[in-house]
């Protein structure tokens, strides 16, 4: 009998490890086209307070992108680790009304926060082009709030002025879609602060310019303030030129822009001066192109949304405890082949953007079609829940949901 139970404790101490070692196939969480007949983008997942996945994305009545016409945003929950997934259900409706401010929501950016469990969703509101925003009538901001981890939700409001009167010299913006980083670190009375990135145009001198900027929210997303910016004007921003961006926390608290380009990312890192006593003061880098420097992530000829993401994991070949960071990207020549790069990133190190972009690793390829945007999030499990756009036809593409293990990413260096 002794044996017995030894033997079943062995076995309960190594199912995690033997879960994790299992291949899970893919899921189709929105099939583009299924009964509604209407095409699905934009991917954005979170994990809540109690370990459920929320996986949401865009349901697009227009058939193009917002601004174009009615999209509402649907989500599905999962609270096994993604073995199954709850009937979809909108968690916020645009009303298709044209030129009203409701007229679709789209571009959705997402976090549940850690400590209680609210979910803070941000995403583009309203019936204008991005590129055709104006100061008059730019690209509208929506915010809306779950107070229970994804069963109700509020309705959205629009906050629109709040954001332009941060950037007085923009004339229409969004916030890159996907996770909302929340810190491990920054923490103001009730909650850790949130932090992303958002694409303006921006008027410098005579010349529009494509600028990203880096937000941060102390109070779960109701007051946002700019990072690191002074005169607003785009020379004070940390990536000229940069398209769709992201946001992540290095180890010591500094923070990563990670911008959507052609070819690779653009990367710049802020640098606070003293984190332990002030959440605030600091200075950008200087913004560098990936494929410029050695080692750096370099794809083939497109420009895509990806996700960067920290994990804590392990050496397999030391057993040697690291932090690795992670971006995700089409590898393919156009929106083909997603798949998932990495780092080793040292400990508490203070990295310039130069060093931050070199010596990358090509891990696993997760795609091996046509694929485009593609967010990620570590599960209560420690496996990935990657959450892609995949294309099996001309007619759009399936949002596709996948839990992978650190090992089958980095091809057996970590797990």
């Amino acid at each position: 009998m002794k044996k017995l139970i030894l033997a079943l404790l062995a076995l309960s101490t190594l199912a995690p490890e033997i879960a994790h070692a299992q291949a899970t196939e893919p899921t189709c969480l929105f099939k583009n086209y299924d009964n509604y007949n209407i095409p699905y983008r934009i991917p954005a997942i979170t994990l809540t307070r109690k370990g459920h996945l929320l996986a949401a994305v865009d349901r697009r009545y227009c058939y193009l992108d917002i601004g174009f016409g009615r999209i509402d945003i649907t989500a599905r929950t999962s609270r096994d680790n993604g073995r199954t997934w709850s009937p979809d259900t909108v968690i916020q409706r645009g009303s298709g009304i044209e030129g009203s401010k409701d007229c679709g929501y789209g571009d959705l950016a997402m976090v549940a926060d850690r400590t209680s469990n609210r979910v803070l969703c941000m995403s583009v509101t309203g019936n204008v082009i991005y590129i055709k925003g104006t100061r008059a009538n730019p690209n509208r901001i929506a915010r809306w709030y779950s107070p229970d981890g994804g069963r109700s939700w509020t309705r959205a409001e629009d906050v629109t002025d709040a954001f332009y009167q941060m950037l007085p010299h923009t004339r229409t913006m969004f916030i890159g879609s996907g996770r909302i980083m929340q810190s491990r670190i920054v923490r103001k009375d009730k909650y850790y602060r949130l932090y992303c990135s958002v694409l303006t145009r921006t008027q410098m001198g005579e010349e529009d310019v494509a600028c990203n900027y880096v937000i941060y929210s102390d109070d779960f997303g109701q007051n946002w303030q700019l990072l690191g910016a002074t005169t607003m004007d785009g020379k004070d921003s940390p990536c000229v030129g940069g398209d769709e961006p992201k946001t992540e926390e290095l180890p010591n608290g500094d923070v990563i822009l990670s911008s959507r380009k052609w070819y690779g990312r653009y990367f710049n890192v802020f640098h606070f001066n003293d984190i332990s006593r002030d959440q605030e003061s600091g200075s950008w880098g200087t913004c560098v192109a990936s494929h410029d420097v050695e080692g750096g992530i370099r794809v083939g000829a497109n420009s895509c949304n990806g996700e960067i993401l920290l994990v804590d994991a392990e050496e397999v070949a030391t057993k040697r405890h690291v932090k690795l960071m992670m971006q995700s990207l089409p590898f393919g020549e156009g929106r083909l082949d997603v798949g998932i790069y990495y780092k080793e990133i040292i400990p508490n190190g203070i990295y310039s953007p130069r060093a931050f972009a070199a010596h990358w690793t090509r891990g696993l390829q997760v795609s091996h079609t046509s694929s485009a945007y593609s967010t990620m999030i570590q599960q209560k499990d420690r496996r990935i829940a990657f959450f892609w756009e995949e294309r099996e036809n001309k007619n759009g593409y399936d949002m596709v949901y996948q839990p992978l293990t650190i090992e089958e990413i980095t091809q057996g260096k970590y797990r």
